[in-house]
């Protein structure tokens, strides 16, 4: 009997075979799609010299950074904080889980 995900490639292997494109159905969108384009957003805004404000500016809006920038808990200033650290994790060889 074959598993699912040897079913799958068999499939894909039979698409490919007839010239044909994959299909989407095949390839659900990731569930950490979102987060993930986030903190690369966020890494790149770093790399490119942008501050933690103007990240946050340009990733959540500058209306919500307004009105929670300063709030004593820090929570938004820790997010992006957080999605920077993040960021250069994977851009130092976190990436590699990815691949496994």
């Amino acid at each position: 009997m074959f598993s699912k995900p040897r079913l799958k490639a068999l499939e894909c292997l039979n698409t490919l075979t007839l010239g044909q494109h994959l299909p989407s159905r095949l390839f659900p969108p990731e569930r950490r799609g979102p987060r993930l384009t986030f903190v690369l957003r966020a890494l790149d805004g770093s790399l490119a010299g942008a501050s933690h404000r103007e990240l946050a500016e340009a990733l959540i809006g500058q209306a919500r950074v307004h009105a929670d920038w300063r709030d004593p808990g820090g929570h938004l200033r820790d997010r992006i904080r957080r999605a920077v650290s993040r960021g250069r994790a994977l851009m130092n060889g976190g990436y590699q889980e990815f691949l496994t």
